[in-house]
């Protein structure tokens, strides 16, 4: 805790220097944090390999401080991301993407969406359309 537990000043996260800098990242840069199924390269605490989308994933992808509907993880609805921004007396405020493909950070008491991402092996094969109809199939060959 940089504020060494002090909760009158704000803690902000990694995600919000990253994201003011404009460097993000897929690395996670503490292995506490990097959530993985196996301790040989991250902390090994999940059972499955799904969780939410990271600001630096969507950032990377097109999503900025203004309306962009033109990048693959846009959907015309708001939704929250995994990656915390900051915590200040009474309030934490995390990273999402509102309706109109815009970054933003709320606070979480805010009511959105989640948008979900799984982790496929290396050599993995995706097949289908993603719809009731044709739905995704994956092959690991």
């Amino acid at each position: 805790n940089p504020n060494g537990g002090d909760t009158t000043k704000y803690l902000y996260f990694g995600a919000y220097e990253r994201r003011q800098s404009g460097s993000p990242i897929v690395a996670c840069p503490s292995v506490n944090d990097s959530f993985t199924t196996s301790s040989s390269n991250g902390n090994g605490k999940l059972t499955n390999p799904i969780g939410l989308l990271t600001m630096d994933e969507v950032n990377m992808a097109g999503a900025t401080g203004s309306s962009n509907s033109s990048y693959y993880l846009y959907t015309n609805q708001a939704y929250w991301m995994g990656s915390p921004d900051y915590f200040d007396y009474f309030y934490a405020g995390g990273f999402g993407v509102n309706s109109s493909g815009y970054l933003y950070v709320n606070r979480v008491t805010f009511t959105y969406g989640a948008r979900p991402a799984v982790s496929l092996k290396p050599g993995a094969t995706l097949s289908g359309a993603g719809t009731s109809e044709s739905p995704f199939t994956v092959s690991l060959n």
